[in-house]
């Protein structure tokens, strides 16, 4: 009985052994040590909400959510409507300058050839046969101002028949009178010059640059005053030239008016196809004081007959002069490049041909003068376009031709060089 009750006591201290040491382990471990409250502060403070109210704040957060998403959707709605008004007005805009534009260059393209022909006709003294059309290129600018004339001295390269003058850059600036919707302006590198309009368009005032004069003749203070006359096709058909003078002070100053000189007077008569059927220049003297008259110097008439490309140009003199008098005959191809010009006077004293033939580019390669049925000369050209390091952009070379067709002498009249053919051996000899 004492030993089941020693037993009972052994197993009783065992467990109380074994709880001993889980409970110093636990409190080592932290579990069982005393902690006070702790306080943790809050930016906000929790209210209980009753089941009502938090319903209602649920429906508020969904209606203002609703109101946000349709405010969103209106806004990028407006913005897409700004956007379109936006991008319609920049294309209105565009549209609307570029009928500016093209009217401009439409007012232009009609008023310049008037203004072109009528300056050209008065200034040169070429005879001109055709103007060529100024095109609009894309939407921007004018296409080249081209003619077609009568050269009387051909010994220029390229195609001296015709001419070419720009219309862009910054050389060129044309003034127009918005009032009277007139071109009263022309600054460009073939020509300078203001431009004034009589009653009904049908005159023009051209007022050229002033020039000094200081010669034998006097000091003179010049400036040129042209009146062109229109018929009621645009067409020329009268120039009167004149020139105003003034005394010079300080050797560049304008001073007081002199007199007014008449220099020349131009009248065009049409064929009724529109080209040239006649013209007739007259040239008055030279004046240098007030009190002379004016005289008349000399009277030319240039009567005109075209057959298919060939233009015939009959002169008479005043007073005649039968020597000077006669036809010349100007031939040309379908591309309008010239062929030959010929003359021939009325004392038959003269009769010759200069033959044109062109180089594969369509310049000229070589004038061919003929003189009674033989070759007498030839001028030539060599052209060194492709060479940007050449000297002379195009050399010319005189050749001369015996009566017995064959060449024994050359000129080249850029360099001054020459060279001789040896009439035994028929090779030729260095330049020199």
């Amino acid at each position: 009985m004492k030993s089941i009750a020693l037993k009972a006591l052994l197993i009783l201290f065992g467990s109380f052994c074994m709880a001993g040491v889980h409970a110093q382990t636990d409190t080592l471990n932290g579990k069982n040590l005393y902690h006070p409250e702790r306080f943790k502060v809050r930016d906000t403070l929790n209210i209980p909400v009753s089941p009502d109210e938090s319903s209602q704040y649920s429906g508020d957060s969904l209606e203002q959510r609703a109101q946000n998403i349709q405010d969103s959707l209106m806004a990028r709605a407006q913005f897409l409507k700004d956007s379109l008004m936006a991008r319609e007005q920049f294309i209105r805009d565009s549209i609307q300058q570029r009928k500016r534009r093209i009217d401009s260059l439409a007012f232009l393209q009609r008023e310049l050839p008037v203004i072109f022909d009528a300056y050209l006709k008065t200034i040169k003294d070429e005879i001109i046969v055709r103007n060529y059309n100024i095109d609009i290129r894309g939407d921007s600018v004018l296409t080249d101002f081209d003619y077609l004339f009568l050269p009387f001295n051909l010994t220029q390269p390229y195609t001296p028949w015709k001419v070419s003058h720009s219309l862009t850059g910054k050389t060129v600036r044309i003034i127009i009178d918005s009032t009277i919707h007139k071109i009263t302006s022309v600054q460009a590198p073939f020509m300078k010059c203001t431009f004034a309009y009589g009653n009904h368009n049908t005159v023009i005032v051209i007022n050229e640059l002033s020039a000094i004069q200081n010669d034998r003749s006097g000091q003179f203070y010049k400036t040129p005053l042209d009146s062109v006359f229109f018929d009621g096709a645009n067409r020329v058909i009268k120039i009167k030239r004149y020139v105003q003078f003034y005394s010079i002070i300080n050797k560049t100053q304008r001073g007081t008016p002199l007199f007014l000189n008449l220099s020349q007077v131009k009248q065009y008569q049409y064929a009724p196809d529109g080209r040239i059927s006649q013209l007739q220049v007259v040239s008055f003297c030279d004046r240098w004081k007030v009190y002379e008259a004016a005289k008349v110097c000399n009277i030319v008439t240039w009567n005109f007959s075209v057959r298919d490309n060939t233009y015939l140009l009959t002169r008479h003199n005043d007073p005649a002069n039968t020597y000077s008098d006669g036809t010349f005959m100007f031939e040309f191809d379908e591309k309008e490049n010239l062929k030959g010009l010929s003359f021939q006077n009325l004392a038959q004293t003269e009769n010759w041909k200069r033959i044109v033939e062109l180089n594969e580019d369509g310049n000229v390669n070589c004038y061919v003068d003929w003189k009674n049925d033989r070759v007498v000369q030839s001028l030539c050209m060599i052209y060194h376009l492709k060479d940007p390091g050449a000297k002379y952009p195009v050399e010319t070379i005189t050749t001369t031709y015996e009566e017995d067709g064959v060449s024994y002498y050359q000129k080249n009249n850029t360099t001054g060089l020459s060279r001789i053919r040896d009439k035994m051996t028929m090779e030729w000899g260095p330049w020199r």
